[in-house]
């Protein structure tokens, strides 16, 4: 919290009170009592949030609204996940401008390091829109050959779910149509060692048709291409007619 150039340093019952209202809004005092102090007695409850109340409002004079039934954040008061919830809702082509994109892609996590039940739900459920957010604006960009949009995009969908072939595709394919052939098959063999280790699955038949021609190609064709434990630094791939030593760089 700042006012101005001046930062504001709140106790921990007064944080988690702003944070919130800033997340949800005006709302009733027994609720978030009851939502700050879910294992507390009702009255000891309320008898806390008076006191946050009391301190915030002595420390910052100003950023709380409140009467006998209810506490909100004053409309003054600047938070920065709504600039992220109107990012996430923008069309495509509004995000993909210098004043919305950096919001979309950089975005860190809600609240990191706490833990009580109402930050996980908010946390997670901000982190699903903006998903579904980045997986939109991925696959337009990709669409309209903003190659490098769509790789960031997509990256920082993949670092939030890492299970979405879609995005995968999209990473392999930005990275072929920039050039650069290494990374898109040093990001199928991620994907393809994080499939075996976490489900014991091979990708899907799109991901391999991505390298048409390539050998990885005709090895998926074999039916054979199974991972196996590092040795002396090279990957040791099971190919038909026998196991062989394989190097990153020898598989194109």
């Amino acid at each position: 919290m700042s006012r101005g150039q001046r930062t504001i340093e709140l106790g921990g019952r007064e944080q988690r009170l702003t944070a919130l209202l800033a997340l949800r809004g005006r709302r009733p005092r027994v609720l978030i009592a009851a939502t700050l102090w879910p294992d507390t007695m009702e009255d000891r409850a309320r008898a806390s949030l008076r006191t946050a109340i009391k301190r915030t409002q002595h420390e910052a004079p100003g950023i709380l609204v409140a009467d006998r039934s209810t506490v909100g954040l004053s409309s003054d008061v600047h938070v920065d996940v709504a600039e992220l919830v109107d990012a996430i809702q923008a069309p495509p082509a509004r995000q993909r401008t210098a004043a919305v994109l950096p919001q979309l892609l950089d975005s860190e996590d809600l609240l990191p390091g706490w833990y009580d039940d109402w930050v996980l739900y908010e946390r997670e459920r901000l982190a699903q829109k903006r998903l579904r957010a980045l997986e939109t604006l991925a696959g337009a960009c990709y669409q309209v050959g903003d190659l490098d949009t769509a790789l960031r995009a997509a990256q920082e969908a993949v670092r939030i779910e890492p299970l979405l072939d879609a995005m995968r595709s999209i990473v392999i394919k930005a990275r072929l149509g920039l050039g650069d052939v290494a990374g898109a098959i040093h990001e199928f063999q991620l994907y393809r060692r994080f499939l075996h280790d976490e489900l014991g699955i091979e990708p899907t038949a799109e991901l391999f048709a991505l390298f048409n021609g390539t050998r990885i190609d005709r090895w998926a064709r074999d039916g054979a291409f199974r991972p196996r434990p590092r040795q002396g630094g090279a990957a040791i791939a099971d190919v038909a007619g026998g196991i062989r030593s394989v190097r990153p760089s020898a598989l194109l």
